[in-house]
């Protein structure tokens, strides 16, 4: 193995780990347990936002 791919590659690697550790310190890997159960919301109506932003992509000139 080159030297040089282990010297352009390192950066990507510890920018890696440095992100999975930071997402496991989050909480991303942990299971909701029984005592502590997330609630999922839906939200089915669509905001006021989306509608404009539909009205721009589909306007007619």
């Amino acid at each position: 193995m080159d030297i040089r791919y282990l010297i352009v590659g390192t950066p990507f690697i510890i920018a890696f780990f440095y992100t999975l550790f930071w997402i496991k310190r989050w909480g991303a890997f942990n299971l909701p347990s029984k005592n502590n159960p997330q609630k999922i919301t839906t939200k089915n109506e669509k905001s006021s936002g989306d509608l404009i932003l539909e009205n721009i992509f589909l306007s007619e000139n």
